[in-house]
């Protein structure tokens, strides 16, 4: 009955063999928890970035004939202008995710530390960096959309679906720190912290409200750029706490040096 059972055991392991011959084997025997966790989140993000960037190109694509279709010629001259802008943006922001991932190089400390930290405070301040040139390419866009007086055609959304991947813990920390921390400290930045619209229409005209509309654009973005690193600096400070009092309650002293 042992040796049945052995057999059933070795099974997988004899198939696997037989499959892939020794990659499986030797890819797990070299692997390294430390350069190669953080090796394999490099390529993802790079990944990534190469999705982001094809489903931001299909999308300005894909919508063109559309929209030119209906558009005026003044819209069609403008639209022409924020298309080659959103061209631009759909490969300069799936780069910052590239930038992102290739941060990741180098050693950590425990792989507790390295996903629990490394990874979310590289996706909080990803998530600015994205929001931000997202608001900054749909400013310029309504700049241009004021200077002609027009509605333009400039799509961005094709890639949001790449960014809410990165999402997850962000919002999930932003949740649970506005509830520990008292006093409604975090309320005034709450508003700040989420997602940009990456579908937003953009329509201008020659009016004072549609000046101050695109500056108001920019100072939106620089603010979404702060609030996302200011986020990023609160969770190291709170996971720094939290680790400490792990590591007390593992090994209770007192924070008194001996003389």
């Amino acid at each position: 009955m042992n040796e049945i059972i052995q057999k059933v055991l070795d099974l997988p392991g004899q198939i696997a063999g037989r499959v892939l011959g020794s990659r499986v084997s030797d890819t797990l025997d070299g692997f390294d928890s430390s350069n190669g966790v953080r090796s394999y989140f490099q390529t993802i993000y790079s990944w990534l970035a190469l999705g982001m960037c094809i489903l931001m190109v299909w999308g300005l694509i894909d919508g063109a004939g559309d929209y030119f279709g209906s558009a005026d010629t003044m819209g069609m001259i403008a639209s022409i202008v924020t298309s080659l802008i959103c061209l631009v943006a759909a490969f300069a922001i799936p780069n910052v995710v590239r930038m992102r991932g290739d941060s990741f190089a180098g050693n950590h400390s425990s792989m507790t530390h390295f996903l629990a930290h490394d990874v979310v405070k590289t996706n909080i301040r990803l998530l600015g960096e994205l929001g931000a040139l997202v608001v900054v390419t749909q400013a310029l866009c309504m700049a241009v959309a004021t200077v002609f007086n027009t509605s333009v055609y400039a799509p961005l959304g094709g890639g949001e679906s790449i960014a809410n991947m990165f999402w997850a813990a962000p919002s999930w920390y932003w949740t649970e720190a506005s509830a520990l921390i008292p006093f409604g400290v975090l309320d005034t930045l709450g508003a700040s912290f989420s997602m940009a619209d990456w579908n937003a229409s953009i329509s201008g005209s020659w009016s004072w409200d549609s000046i101050m509309g695109t500056l108001g654009m920019l100072v939106n973005a620089v603010i979404l750029l702060a609030v996302f690193h200011i986020a990023a600096a609160l969770y190291g400070v709170l996971y720094n706490a939290a680790a400490w009092i792990v590591g007390w309650v593992q090994n209770p002293h007192l924070p008194i040096k001996n003389s």
